[in-house]
């Protein structure tokens, strides 16, 4: 039995950390918002000792948190191993924002975060403690590098945060952390493994051979598959606001939506919220594009969007749909049954799991959700901006007492895309984090103000034909 301990990323979280540079971060990021409850200080400042407490006394269950990255020598292929100096007081940051603490400065401090790349050196996270909200709230933005998520439980969210405001708080066990391999061991290792791929390539092959059902209807649409994503990948991208090279900086701004608007939207019109997602998003797209004086009228719009996929009745994770969104179509309800027709087509090709299978969640687990969508969008298709819907818990959620509000989370930019869409459902909102580049989406406010518009359109469309079948009924 080895002396040490480590873990080899796989190939997908090497290529994350191969992929980002000073201008492109592989992290994401959650914001969330907080009633001051025990937590308050009276002084409008919180008590960052006892979220202290409770981190500490929670690491232990994400063991991963407590690890950093080492490269084997000549392959240069990085592991996990624990961090023998590891320090909490690194990770988990104490501020204030500037007065008044209304969204526009938790909206600066957010962005801010999210425009600072994650030491190497150290284990790959952080979490800053915003406290000075409006109303007496504090604030936390949890970011996370998204190599982290690899096949790993929970994430410290889904830890901290429980249904239960007076959950106890059991002491922390002591940390000792594993040893660690020399490089001389990491190569020896490395050594082995190469010599046993081929047996487990050919391991490998049995197991699909027999696993499938129906082969030829496995290959035929994993070709398709890569068919498909291979043409986005080559075909132009039209120019619009939205791209261009991003730069170092980002850019954040927020929006919550009833979510009871969103299911009576799809109750008179059919689809799903999902659908009612991203048609205003359609909608608001069109109406940027109309400010800056482009016409959406002849434009292939193009959006990623992270499904989790299922083959039969088996989930096979986090896929990326490619959609064009009809932006050039003005009317709204027109608008949601073109998306509804594509998104059915689309599924009806890589099936997703239906919403009431990622729904049926009791507690947090939103920002894992984020993590792993952003892995997702990494295939290269060229498109416009990202939207990435992730489901949450509705009933509400406490740390150490305090009520969890609001939650908007960010997701990383591709290379060449501006803005970057999130929204996670909590206790019957929908709240939209948006991601910009900070030259690309100079105003960005103006973008949420057409978002916000387009959800109140199709809601009032919903309204008015509830209306009209409740008069022809009666």
């Amino acid at each position: 039995m080895a002396r040490y301990v480590y873990d080899r990323l796989s190939h997908e979280s090497a290529a994350l950390l191969e992929k980002e540079s000073s201008r492109s971060f592989q992290h994401s990021a959650v914001t969330l918002v907080f009633e001051p409850g025990p937590l308050s200080t009276g002084d409008g400042g919180v008590d960052f000792a006892a979220i202290r407490a409770a981190v500490e006394a929670r690491l232990h269950r994400v063991p991963h948190y407590r690890r950093k990255l080492r490269w084997i020598p000549f392959e240069n292929h990085p592991v996990w191993v624990d961090d023998r100096e590891f320090n909490l007081d690194y990770h988990l940051r104490h501020t204030s924002l500037a007065r008044p603490g209304g969204p526009d400065q938790l909206r600066r401090v957010a962005a801010r975060v999210q425009s600072q790349r994650l030491d190497r050196s150290r284990p790959l996270w952080e979490c800053w403690v915003l406290e000075g909200l409006q109303g007496g709230g504090f604030g936390l933005v949890m970011k996370t590098h998204n190599a982290m998520i690899d096949g790993v439980g929970s994430d410290l969210l889904q830890v901290l945060l429980s249904p239960d405001p007076d959950e106890p708080l059991e002491p922390p066990p002591p940390y000792r952390a594993r040893p660690m391999p020399t490089a001389a061991e990491l190569v020896r290792d490395e050594v082995l493994r190469q010599f046993r791929l081929p047996r487990r390539a050919l391991r490998r092959l049995k197991s699909f051979l027999g696993e499938s059902e129906d082969l030829g209807e496995d290959l035929r649409r994993r070709a398709d598959d890569v068919a498909r994503m291979l043409g986005y990948t080559l075909k132009r991208l039209p120019e619009t606001p939205f791209n261009g090279e991003v730069g170092p900086h980002r850019r954040f701004d927020l929006l919550t939506v009833p979510l009871e608007d969103a299911k009576r939207v799809r109750q008179e019109l059919g689809g799903t919220v999902h659908d009612v997602i991203l048609t205003a998003v359609a909608g608001a797209v069109a109406r940027y594009l109309r400010a800056h004086h482009v016409s959406p009228a002849i434009l292939d719009f193009r959006v990623a969007v992270p499904v989790s996929l299922r083959h039969g009745e088996s989930n096979e994770g986090i896929g990326e749909w490619i959609l064009e969104l009809p932006v050039w179509e003005r009317d709204p309800v027109r608008r949601f049954q073109i998306v509804r027709e594509r998104t059915a087509a689309l599924n009806e090709a890589n099936p997703a799991l239906g919403a009431r299978s990622l729904t049926g969640m009791g507690g947090w687990n939103a920002s894992r959700l984020f993590g792993r969508a952003a892995r997702a969008l990494t295939s290269g298709a060229a498109v416009h901006l990202t939207v990435t819907n992730v489901p949450g818990p509705q009933q509400p959620l406490y740390l150490r007492g305090a009520r969890l509000v609001e939650a908007f989370g960010s997701v990383p930019l591709r290379r060449n895309g501006g803005l970057g869409l999130a929204v996670v459902s909590y206790e019957g909102r929908l709240c939209v984090g948006l991601n910009a580049d900070f030259d690309l989406v100079t105003d960005l406010e103006l973008f949420t103000e057409g978002l916000q518009e387009s959800f109140a359109e199709l809601t009032r469309e919903a309204t008015r034909r509830g209306r009209s079948i409740a008069l022809v009924g009666g």
